[in-house]
């Protein structure tokens, strides 16, 4: 991921290096997925906090 690249299309070059880098699609997957753990947390916390 290319977080200063000034472009809009992005890079140039479309190969991967070797040792790649993570797509935003992955950054916005995790952040997801956090989201939802907290969300869960949360949620089960409220429930125990009823009975």
């Amino acid at each position: 991921m290319d977080l200063f690249d000034g472009e809009l299309g992005g890079r140039d070059e479309h190969h991967v290096d070797a040792g790649g880098g993570c797509s935003w699609f992955y950054v916005v997957l995790i952040g997801l997925a956090i989201l939802v753990v907290v969300g869960m947390n949360w949620f089960f916390d409220f429930v125990r906090s009823l009975f």
